[in-house]
């Protein structure tokens, strides 16, 4: 059996099991029922051995194997369906936000467990589900595949990344939409803070190419309702000048902007068909999961 973790460092060992673990936590305690396909159809391949321990199936042993080495093997076989999805993560500065009023986790960390649970939540189901990392360009590709053991590949590829550079979501989905098929999914998890906010064109040519497509907001609460106090610098975290002022004196102004673009999000997303999900890291994610999972049904049979 492959040894995924004979080049990790001990830091990324232990953020890949806490991935894990939340990832474990999150799902089983969220399904209800087996998992309800969209498409008709599957098969059952030959994916890799596993040591034998008691309790495995005898007539999965590879006896060629056992002959040759004097130990028993069994053979791990992967169930696919006709799914694929790819989790398209925005690695771009601004996911790094972290609340200076107290101690939390960043959109980032957010995001990860969010990936994390959605990755093991396919591979549960035998679905195929890979993870592309971007900015302005893609930063790191992980094709989709089903087998179990490639939960670690994602949850390597999360715990090495480092939030950076500037998000260019629309020169991204263009240059991914060859790559993906039809009859796939994706799922674009973002602050969506970029100034390219029209997307429209994009997410219309993933429609049109048979494409199901979900969009996960992450924003902090701090980018929802700028409760600073007082003179007030305010750092970019991707390639922007700093500005000092008094949130006070444009608080009203930038709520107003931030829900309307909340908005504009929301209407493009339905008059495309696809789902748009708001996710405030002050919620909690089980709880932010659990309603929108419970609400989508194709996920999971409740």
């Amino acid at each position: 059996m492959e040894n995924t973790s004979k080049n990790y460092d001990p830091q990324v060992l232990a953020r890949i099991s806490s991935l894990k673990v939340t990832a474990m936590n999150l799902v089983d305690g969220l399904l209800t029922g087996q998992h309800r396909s969209r498409h008709k159809g599957s098969s059952v391949e030959f994916a890799e051995y596993k040591d034998y321990s008691p309790g495995d199936e005898i007539r999965h042993i590879d006896w060629k194997v056992a002959g040759k080495t004097d130990k028993y093997h069994v053979k791990q076989f992967e169930q696919s369906t006709n799914l694929k999805c790819t989790i398209l993560l925005d690695a771009s500065g601004s996911m790094a936000y972290q609340s200076p009023f107290e101690k939390s986790e960043s959109k980032m960390d957010y995001a990860c467990n969010l990936v994390a649970a959605l990755s093991y939540l396919f591979l549960k189901q035998f679905d195929a589900v890979g993870l592309t990392l971007f900015n302005d360009h893609v930063v790191e590709h992980i094709p989709p595949r089903s087998k179990a053991s490639h939960l670690q590949h994602i949850l390597h590829g999360l715990s090495t990344l480092t939030p950076k550079g500037e998000t260019q979501i629309e020169n991204v989905l263009g240059g991914l939409t060859e790559r993906l098929q039809g009859r796939s999914m994706l799922i674009l998890i973002s602050d969506f803070l970029t100034r390219d906010q029209d997307i429209h064109k994009s997410l219309k040519l993933l429609r049109s190419r048979g494409l199901e497509v979900i969009l996960f907001h992450v924003l902090h609460p701090d980018e929802l309702n700028l409760p600073f106090e007082g003179d007030t610098v305010f750092e970019s975290l991707e390639d922007d000048p700093m500005v000092g002022l008094d949130p006070m004196d444009i608080r009203e102004e930038y709520q107003k902007a931030i829900q309307e673009q909340i908005e504009h999000m929301k209407k493009i997303s339905n008059g495309l068909g696809v789902d748009y999900v708001l996710m405030d890291t002050s919620t909690p994610l089980q709880q932010a999961l659990s309603y929108y999972l419970l609400k989508r049904k194709s996920f999971i049979k409740v």
